[in-house]
């Protein structure tokens, strides 16, 4: 049976909470998705909670400087199931000093 995609075993309380050190700059309007902003001005990460698997944290991490002809300007997409992991890519992409 294909799980609902519009459920997830993660919640994004728990997702943000392991993410202490970026700011949450989207409307608040999804239940399943937020974007967030560190300290590199152009930068952002669209982390997405929907997908086949209900395990899996999605992102992708745009660049607005970047014109790479997608109109999200994600210059790469990944997976995880795992917080320590999203933690490390995100504060990698979004923080100068890496977190």
């Amino acid at each position: 049976m294909t799980p609902d995609p519009l459920s997830s075993n993660w919640t994004i309380e728990e997702v943000l909470k392991a993410l202490p050190d970026v700011d949450r700059v989207d409307e608040l309007g999804d239940m399943l998705a937020f974007r967030v902003a560190g300290t590199h001005a152009t930068r952002t990460a669209y982390v997405y909670l929907y997908c086949n698997d209900l395990d899996t944290i999605s992102y992708d991490l745009e660049d607005e400087s970047v014109d790479n002809g997608e109109w999200d300007h994600a210059v790469n997409r990944g997976t995880t199931e795992s917080l320590e992991e999203l933690r490390q890519v995100i504060y990698l992409w979004l923080l100068e000093n890496g977190g």
